[in-house]
């Protein structure tokens, strides 16, 4: 980007934001204007309305009723008697014009026809026919119609208006209509109002009276000495600018807002004025001062933004000019930039890695140890640190020469590489010294890994046709039992290492000795387990399924026994999980059918009858790849009828995948096995996937049947379940019936399969044998 050009992006810049401001300033004017007018013009019509409520509040009315006394004796003597008006007949009168009219303040004179003889309601007197009547009502007499004057006197000034009264065609009064406005004035100047009282001079009854002198062009002045400051304000100017005036004006120099009320008179023309001023400082103008405000800040917030934006505009601009201007300056430093981040990456690596085997040194395992401590601490995880130490190395050197010795470790690394996993880390302290940063760590995982590490040094290593033996010394520790700190753990493990060497060497020691002594008993019960599929050491025993309404065999379910050449008997749940978490259950599965299958067929052969035999598969053999091809082996090779054949499989396995389970239960059903879901109710089936299940057979877990009948929660799934599985179509068999109580309940509500001590617990083979012949025809 130029000079020029920048110059004239500020330019159109300016110009646009001159532009807004005019136009913000034009807009705001109008709006503050308009709020104005419409408060001035409230203001107003305010005064114009208290101004009418005040007269109305004044207005009189009189009621003049000529009865032509002279004409009629009888009215004469009757007022002579000083009679009441209720006895002249004109109460009704009354009542009817306030019940029929606005006039509420009724007086009442009656006038003889000579204009002397009356009566006056508004005084005590029954009549008076002293005083001559006034010289308008006279005329009204004398000529009734429509009309209104305006009196004044020495304090007050009235406006009167006077209609005439008929009846069927004849005039028998006057209705008059009064109105003071002194005290109207006052109250208007009370509340910091202004009024000039402004008569038409026609309207005027005495033009010579001595207390309003005052004229303005055809105008009477009514009230000139109350407000002598608006006065010489109308004076000054034309009284018409006043009296023509609609709404408001506004007087800037003398700070007033004046209006104009107009009296009409009996016939709607304008016989009186009120000419009404109040200080505009007394006009409430605080929400025009806030929308100004509110203007401004709109204004601004507007402004600011059309700012950033040529700003953000003018940013892209400068920044492409810029970039540009980079561009050139790069193409020149380039290369220099290149060579320094090799050479920076160089030393940083050479800093954090083993100059030999490329591995993470000490430094760097530190530093993973540490980050690997704090995402332990959020995940609950554990660690595991292996401090490895070669056992004869600085012999191997002496005989060899270094060439060997670093040839060898560099075959140790690739081997200790392929112990571990890709998150772990392994690294080379030095000389002979290396270490495992083993994440996610749990008991077995670090036990296996041990044991994957001495197995892998116990083959030779070929050197330049050189072979050579090596083995471990091994310390651990473990994160966070041992240790919080990355330093301290790595400490702790070296001072395991040396309990190793201490040992014998070739083997491992933790810095938790009650761990040591775990790892050796897991690493025994390896080999005890090995050694026990090698000498047959595991046996089937046989627990009976039962139809309870005979006490027939109906099946038999297949458990594994350890027997212990010098422990006897050991139960599964003190070796199964330890044989699922190292993958030995594969061949227990493996081995345990081929042995069932064996027996089975010995007891056909025998001519025993006892139903289908269940096996358990777990889900390791289950899960293996070859598992339907080796079980299809299994069945061919020894020519075994598989209608005696059902395999139990875990609720919670068919669960973990249901559409893998569903492609591989067809495949055991195609083989003629029947399937047996095992543990029902513990693994949250779908519904939806249940129904399509190739399976034969739904197991109640004992977990349910243990409570019963003291459990409504409990008794309640049973029989959701027995439900469940009748209008699936499957059979049904609880295990774990050991009272009479839970089996008087199963039979009460459909289950008859039962399983469990209360008929039998598993049985060695010739004890089995001796029930199915006893239970054979059953009850």
């Amino acid at each position: 980007m130029s000079r020029v050009s920048r110059v004239g992006n500020v330019a159109i810049v300016f110009a646009i934001v001159t532009i807004f401001l005019i136009g913000s300033y034009i807009y705001a004017k109008h709006e503050i204007d308009t709020l104005k007018d419409e408060k001035y013009l409230e203001a107003s019509l305010q005064m114009k309305n208290e101004l009418q409520m005040f007269i109305k509040e004044k207005s009189e009315a009189i009621i003049l009723v000529t009865l032509g006394l002279s004409a009629n004796q009888n009215v004469k003597n009757i007022l002579q008697e000083k009679a009441s008006y209720k006895e002249l007949g004109i109460n009704n009168f009354i009542l009817t014009l306030q019940k029929n009219s606005p006039l509420q303040h009724i007086w009442v004179q009656l006038i003889g026809a000579d204009g002397k003889s009356f009566y006056r309601s508004w005084t005590k007197k029954k009549g008076d026919d002293l005083v001559k009547i006034r010289p308008d009502v006279a005329q009204m007499i004398k000529n009734p119609k429509l009309f209104s004057i305006i009196s004044t006197g020495k304090y007050d000034m009235t406006f009167k208006a006077m209609m005439p009264i008929f009846d069927n065609g004849k005039f028998i009064g006057i209705v008059e209509t009064i109105a003071k406005f002194h005290s109207i004035v006052k109250k208007m100047n009370s509340e910091g109002i202004e009024v000039l009282i402004v008569v038409d001079k026609k309207y005027k009854k005495q033009l010579t009276d001595t207390y309003s002198k005052t004229f303005i062009d055809d105008y009477y002045i009514v009230n000139p000495f109350e407000n002598e400051k608006l006065l010489q304000i109308v004076q000054k100017n034309s009284i018409q600018k006043y009296l023509q005036i609609t709404t408001y004006l506004i007087d800037e120099k003398n700070s007033l807002l004046l209006t104009t009320f107009r009296l009409p008179d009996v016939n709607g023309k304008s016989m009186g004025y009120f000419i009404i001023a109040k200080d505009l400082k007394m006009i409430d103008l605080s929400d025009i001062e806030q929308a100004k405000n509110d203007i401004l800040e709109i204004t601004l917030l507007v402004l600011i933004v059309i700012v950033i934006f040529f700003y953000y505009l003018y940013g892209i601009n400068y920044k492409r000019f810029i970039q540009e201007q980079n561009e050139m300056l790069e193409s020149s430093v380039q290369e220099k930039t290149k060579e320094l981040k090799l050479q920076t990456d160089a030393l940083t690596f050479i800093a954090h890695h083993d100059k030999l085997t490329g591995f993470p040194n000490k430094v760097l395992l530190l530093d993973r140890i540490e980050d690997a401590i704090q995402h332990a601490k959020n995940s609950s995880e554990q660690l595991s640190i292996f401090f490895l130490d070669l056992d004869r190395f600085k012999e191997i050197n002496d005989t060899y020469g270094h060439e060997i010795g670093d040839e060898l470790l560099l075959q140790i690394v690739a081997r200790l590489k392929e112990c571990i996993k890709d998150e772990d880390t392994l690294a080379r302290l030095g000389g002979d010294e290396f270490a495992i940063l083993h994440k996610n760590a749990t008991k077995i995982s670090t036990i296996n890994l041990i044991d994957t590490i001495l197995i892998k040094m116990k083959k030779p290593f070929h050197v330049k046709n050189i072979e050579i033996f090596t083995t471990f010394s091994i310390g651990i520790t473990l994160y966070p039992q041992d240790a919080m700190q990355a330093s301290q753990l790595l400490r702790n493990a070296e001072t395991a290492m040396y309990k190793a060497k201490d040992s014998g060497k070739n083997t491992y020691q933790f810095y938790d000795k009650q761990m040591t002594e775990l790892a050796l008993q897991k690493i025994q019960l390896d080999a005890d387990i090995r050694k026990a599929l090698k000498n047959k050491e595991f046996v089937a025993y046989f627990q009976p399924k039962i139809d309870a309404r005979n006490g027939k065999v109906i099946g038999l379910e297949t458990l594994i026994r350890w027997i212990h050449p010098q422990k006897g008997i050991i139960y599964p749940n003190a070796f199964i999980p330890f044989c699922e978490e190292t993958g030995l259950v594969v061949e227990i599965d493996k081995y345990m059918l081929i042995h069932a299958m064996k027996q089975i067929s010995q007891w056909r052969k025998e001519g025993l009858e006892f139903g289908k035999v269940s096996i358990n598969v777990s889900t390791r053999k289950i899960e293996s790849s070859n598992y339907i091809e080796e079980l299809s082996y299994i069945v061919q090779s020894s020519q075994f009828d598989t209608s005696s054949l059902e395999l139990e499989i875990l609720e919670g396995q068919i669960m973990k995948d249901p559409k893998k389970s569903i492609d591989i239960l067809n495949k055991i059903r195609d083989l003629g096995i029947s399937i047996s879901v095992d543990d029902f109710g513990t693994g949250y089936s779908s519904l939806s996937y249940l129904k399509k299940l190739p399976v034969n057979k739904i197991k109640i877990d004992r977990s349910f049947i243990m409570d019963i009948p003291f459990d409504e929660d409990d008794m309640a799934i049973v029989r959701t379940i027995i439900s469940l599985a009748q209008n699936l179509n499957l059979e049904i068999i609880a295990e774990g019936v050991e009272t009479k109580e839970q089996l008087d309940f199963l039979l009460q509500e459909g289950c008859y399969n039962i399983q469990g001590y209360y008929f039998s617990k598993p049985l060695p083979v010739d004890e089995c044998k001796k029930f199915i012949i006893a239970n054979a025809k059953g009850k």
